[in-house]
């Protein structure tokens, strides 16, 4: 792409915002199609035009928040000028992190035990879990890697129980964490990181019969989180602070006003879409974070929910095949890496840097209920100049042209981040998981 003028890419996007009366759709909170483009013409009922409304009116919120960035980013694809953070205190901690074992999930396990950090290390099966120790191990030979013995798939509650009953058993067992420590007291987890999850994959059921993406991504990490809590509040002699809970989201999540539906969490009266129920798990995983920050004091747990950018990992293997990382040459595609980067394209190394921030910085216990997209950049929030900056420069920072005025990028969170929505699907999952629960 050849960079424009900035000026003329911004008449160049009035143009079009104001063919469609983009200004006149938000007074009138309905979208008035240009003669040329529809062929719709009022339906036989009245409830039938407004539901006819309030989808064309959700489904141009998302899209006018692409055209507005769009304009302010035309110009060019800026190389991202990342900050470096400082990430380590000085404190051994211990976390663990689901889906450990390949991935963002995996380098983020390398990082934290380079610090000089615990990690117990999730995989679906104990082989998997087993096979990555052993990788990092060959790199560093010094590292503290935890794996169990336990079965664990997200795909089925009644694993997630058994391998959250040998984990409390672990940190309970003599010898295991700090020497003050007594035999009958039970090491604190300081950190729980919910990063494992699927993406856009064909319709499938749980073993406990939710949808797939809700099952694994929220429901199978709510449960993880409710058994864990004894180590998570743990209160001993090498309690290092607040535990952390770190919930791995996405920026898709911005389509929750869409496809979030906390009364059809497991599409049965729906017609499944695997984009929206991906991002309807997405925004499960922020209100998820947002209820824990809102029912317990910062003193106790601080609770916070990131996107970690576009990363091609393994993650992508339903929707992008061919880029999963498992099947491309890393020394061949150099030159597109660096290009990717210049257009908000991570590598896992990049990817995982907010795991690392969030589960260790001193400065993350300072927020919590937030929404990262970058280690400190809460969203909404984060300036223009802070977006370029650290690679997000194609999201809204509400500094934009026409952003102001068409409320941007708080109307994305708005429809579905309040508190009537996070506590029902927390009443939701509660009754959910009650079978399953230590």
């Amino acid at each position: 792409m050849t960079a424009c003028n900035t000026s003329a890419a911004k008449a160049s996007f009035a143009s079009i915002i104001s063919t469609v009366e983009v200004r006149r759709a938000f007074r009138k909170k309905s979208f008035q199609k240009n003669n040329a483009r529809t062929s719709l013409r009022a339906t036989s009922s009245t409830s039938t035009e407004a539901e006819t409304a309030t989808t064309k009116t959700r489904r141009e919120t998302v899209l006018l928040a692409a055209i507005v960035g769009l304009a302010n980013g035309t110009n060019v694809f800026p190389s991202p000028a990342r900050a470096s953070i400082d990430i380590s205190d000085g404190k051994k901690q211990t976390i663990l992190i689901t889906g450990g074992n390949s991935g963002i999930g995996k380098t983020a396990c390398e990082q934290l035990v380079g610090l000089g950090h615990r990690v117990i290390l999730h995989a679906r099966t104990p082989e998997k879990a087993e096979r990555a120790k052993k990788e990092i191990l060959f790199k560093q030979p010094d590292a503290d890697v935890v794996t169990m013995k336990s079965k664990c798939d997200l795909m089925d509650l009644r694993e997630v129980k058994g391998y959250c009953a040998e984990v409390l058993e672990y940190l309970t067992t003599p010898g295991v964490g700090d020497e003050n420590v007594s035999n009958s007291t039970m090491q604190k987890l300081d950190s729980l990181i919910l990063n494992a999850g699927i993406m856009a994959a064909p319709y499938e059921l749980t073993k406990q019969n939710h949808e797939s993406h809700f099952g694994i991504n929220h429901l199978a990490h709510f449960l993880m989180y409710e058994n864990l809590k004894p180590a998570l509040f743990a209160e001993n002699a090498t309690s290092k602070g607040p535990a952390r809970v770190i919930s791995v989201s996405s920026l898709l999540a911005m389509i929750g006003e869409l496809s979030l539906d906390v009364d059809d969490l497991d599409f049965k009266n729906r017609k499944y879409d695997k984009w929206y129920a991906y991002g309807q798990s997405k925004a499960c995983n922020i209100l998820f974070a947002d209820d824990l920050a809102k029912e317990n004091s910062k003193s106790k747990l601080v609770a916070n929910s990131f996107h970690p950018g576009i990363v091609t990992t393994d993650l992508v293997r339903y929707s992008f095949p061919d880029l999963i990382a498992s099947k491309r040459d890393p020394e061949r595609e150099r030159w597109i890496r660096e290009q990717a980067k210049k257009i908000g394209i991570r590598d896992a190394d990049e990817g995982c840097k907010t795991h690392v921030w969030l589960a260790t910085a001193d400065a993350a216990l300072e927020k919590s209920g937030e929404f990262f997209v970058d280690p400190g950049l809460v969203y909404p929030g984060a300036t223009r100049k802070q977006l370029v900056e650290s690679g997000d420069w194609f999201l809204v920072s509400g500094e934009e042209f026409l952003a102001p005025e068409l409320h941007f990028p708080e109307r994305l969170f708005d429809g579905w981040r309040n508190d009537e929505t996070r506590v029902k699907l927390r009443e939701r999952s509660q009754d959910m998981v009650s079978e399953f629960l230590l």
